[in-house]
């Protein structure tokens, strides 16, 4: 599922976008960097899912209640909406069932958050799209000769 180079660049973009807003991750993966995408996928997935973890289902995904967050937590994709169509579920069959305020806090925070690191990947995705665009490896110094830097002195 590598994206070919001959592809039209809107085509290009419009895809490397969707998939990453999709699945974090995915958009990278599609441009060929597997490493970073699979990294990615894992952090966003975490993120996301410890908050829910933290107050439950039914307590985390709220549009209708925090549209303000539900912002931020649709920007995390596919992880948004089987969160909320599964709180929903949950909340036909356990209607009672509430984490407390502290908990339910903490646990649209995180979600929240996992939606605008979100927002970040896909930009670092869209850059990505650009033909001249040359990722710039991050690494020690370079080591140099005693004898460059002797002569330079």
């Amino acid at each position: 599922m590598t994206a070919k180079r001959n592809e039209p660049p809107f085509l290009r973009i419009a895809t490397a976008g969707l998939l990453a807003w999709l699945l974090p991750g995915l958009g990278h993966i599609y441009l060929g960097e597997k490493k970073r995408g699979w990294i990615l996928m894992i952090t966003v997935a975490a993120v996301f899912w410890t908050g829910v973890a933290v107050a439950g289902v039914q307590s985390t995904v709220q549009p209708t209640r925090r549209k303000a967050w539900f912002v931020g937590q649709i920007c995390a994709g596919s992880h948004t909406l089987v969160a909320l169509g599964w709180g929903q579920l949950r909340e036909k069959s356990h209607p009672d069932v509430r984490a407390g305020f502290t908990e339910e806090d903490v646990a649209v925070i995180f979600t929240g958050v996992a939606g605008m690191l979100n927002i970040l990947i896909i930009l670092d995705v869209l850059a990505m799209t650009d033909p001249n665009y040359v990722r710039r490896s991050i690494g020690p110094p370079v080591q140099t000769s005693s004898s460059e830097t002797q002569g330079s002195s």
